[in-house]
């Protein structure tokens, strides 16, 4: 079996009560959960999610 190194780009979507978008971030990386599970032919070796903020420029 050889490794390989995948790269998954991700958008999500959230609504919010937090004032500001570094509470929802750090609110997010502590209390989510992005599960990737091994298949009959893969086995997941290692993960890591990399965050980054963005400010929406219509609000």
């Amino acid at each position: 079996m050889k490794t390989e190194e995948l790269f998954f780009i991700v958008r999500i979507e959230v609504r919010t009560d937090h004032g500001n978008i570094n509470d929802t971030l750090e609110e997010m990386e502590k209390q989510s959960r992005f599960v990737m599970t091994d298949t009959a032919n893969v086995k997941v070796v290692n993960s890591e999610i990399l965050t980054t903020k963005t400010r929406n420029p219509k609000n």
